[in-house]
């Protein structure tokens, strides 16, 4: 029974409700009317490595096209899924010699606050470095690094995601990065996949009242697989080591949850 109650709670860890979404859409539109693809297009063009050697020698058509139908502000995507493919297109395409690169850092920023991949849109100023290794090209590396040991992100333009399940209520606040963290990504059919995180966290709070009370603040995502042209993903996560560095928790929960992963097909964004 005590195991059955914490894959209840493993299960609504990273759940986000469809209202959370509907009112992302409302944000989203608003924020559309002065959006300019024509610039992410130029941005992207204009990335250059540490040695200044441009990433791109020349356009690509079919990169542009996809990178047109990923902007498309007639259709609602998450930024997440445009920030992680964006990537994806930048590594695929890329038309430099070096497997492994170190990109401009002032010259990422402007992309990234071009393309409004990020809701807040001062936090791609904390990044001081970012490095791309292409040694397998079919699973790209990335490394960002930021200017402090600790950068948090709020949730939903802020306001966080919550839901009450389990006897309390479950609420998502803010993704916390530890100086910096990593990730790759793949194609899995139409859609693209971040996985293998390393140095970042979901913050909130979390847990269960009843037959088990358990309260958990890190949740560590495992993967994120974007659907196409939607704001759902599938998600993996499981309890974070960093819960049990920071707050008492009992050996068995440690011992169940490092072995539990959970998976959820939801909205999701930040």
């Amino acid at each position: 029974m005590f195991r059955n109650s914490l894959f209840v709670v493993l299960a609504l860890l990273l759940f986000a409700s469809p209202a959370f979404a509907r009112e992302n859409r409302s944000k989203q539109v608003s924020e559309s009317k002065d959006f300019s693809v024509e610039q992410v297009l130029k941005d992207v063009y204009a990335l250059v490595d540490s040695e200044n050697v441009k990433l791109f020698d020349k356009t690509n058509e079919e990169m542009d096209r996809k990178l047109r139908e990923l902007f498309d502000t007639s259709i609602l995507r998450s930024k997440l899924e445009q920030f992680y493919t964006m990537l994806y297109y930048i590594s695929r395409y890329t038309t430099i010699g070096e497997d492994e690169l170190t990109i401009d850092r002032d010259l990422t920023i402007k992309l990234l606050i071009s393309s409004r991949v990020f809701t807040d849109r001062e936090f791609p100023r904390n990044i001081s470095d970012v490095f791309l290794s292409r040694k397998n090209i079919e699973k790209p590396f990335y490394k960002v690094l930021f200017s402090d040991d600790r950068v948090e992100l709020g949730l939903n333009y802020g306001d966080g995601y919550g839901i009450s399940k389990v006897g309390m209520k479950q609420e998502a606040q803010a993704l916390v990065f530890y100086g910096g963290f990593s990730f790759r990504l793949r194609k899995k059919g139409e859609n693209v996949e971040a996985f293998d995180f390393d140095g970042v966290d979901l913050y909130g709070n979390f847990g269960s009242r009843g037959f088990v009370n358990v309260d958990i603040n890190y949740v560590a995502v495992k993967s994120v697989e974007f659907h196409k042209a939607s704001e759902m993903a599938l998600v993996k996560a499981k309890v974070s080591r960093k819960e049990f560095e920071i707050n008492k928790h009992t050996w068995l929960l440690g011992l169940v949850t490092r072995f539990v992963t959970d998976k959820s097909l939801q909205p999701l964004d930040w």
